[in-house]
Order: structure tokens, then C-alpha cells, then sequence
């Protein structure tokens, strides 16, 4: 695997002895193989489902469960819907010779006009 040999492997486990000491080397050695036990359960786990998975797939498509309608390639999109308040207007009549609801009577200042305040000043003064 890591094309180590007997005297690399000792190397190793004397520099790891001399860094860690003979108290902490035997905690760290159970922590690794905890490590590595816990690692190999997952990826076992993990192949296992993988390999039914697979396999479930092979039965159905060889017994002919599977429906073979093609797939669209793209999902249909839809446009956002506008405001309601738009909406609103959208349905209000368009003939100016036919009154609308109260509502729709009440219109913003012609651009240019300042406003004036509660107090009497004009706004942004």
C-alpha cells in the first residue's frame, strides 16, 4: 500500500515513540485504529448501498419495470406573477369615460410640485 519497508516502519514507530512517550503512544495507537475501524465501517456502508442500488436498478430494468418515457430536458418556467396591487389596476377598466373605484381616483402630485408637510414647510427643506 505505502511501499514501506521493515526497517522505514520502525524508523517510524521509534521517532513516534520518542515524540509522543511510551504513555501517550499506546492512546494514540487505539485512537488510530478506532479512527481507521470507524472509517472502513462507512465506506463498507457506503458500497454496500450503492452495490442494492445498482443491482435493484439491473432487476427492474431486466423484468421491465422501468417506464421508458423520455425525460424532458428542460423544466417548464414560469414568469413570476406581478404585485396584486398591479393586478388591480390591471382589471380596472380602461375606458377614461367610466369611473373607477374611489381607490383608483387618488393619484400621485404631477412631477415637479413639492408637497407640503404637516407642519407647512415643503419636504426636503
Amino acid at each position: 500500500m505505502l511501499n514501506l519497508g521493515a526497517g522505514e516502519v520502525i524508523l517510524i514507530l521509534v521517532v513516534a515513540l520518542l515524540v509522543l512517550g511510551p504513555k501517550r503512544l499506546p492512546e494514540m495507537a487505539r485512537g488510530i485504529g478506532k479512527f481507521m475501524r470507524e472509517f472502513r465501517r462507512q465506506t463498507d456502508e457506503v458500497r454496500s448501498v450503492v452495490e442494492r442500488e445498482f443491482y435493484r436498478m439491473d432487476q427492474d430494468v431486466g423484468s421491465g419495470l422501468v417506464e421508458t418515457q423520455p425525460q424532458p430536458s428542460s423544466l417548464p418556467v414560469q414568469a413570476p406573477r406581478p404585485p396584486a396591487s398591479l393586478m388591480e389596476e390591471a382589471s380596472l377598466p380602461t375606458d377614461p369615460g367610466v369611473p373607477g373605484p374611489p381607490s383608483a381616483s387618488v393619484s400621485a402630485p404631477p412631477p415637479g410640485t413639492v408637497k407640503a408637510a404637516s407642519n407647512g414647510s415643503p419636504e426636503g427643506a
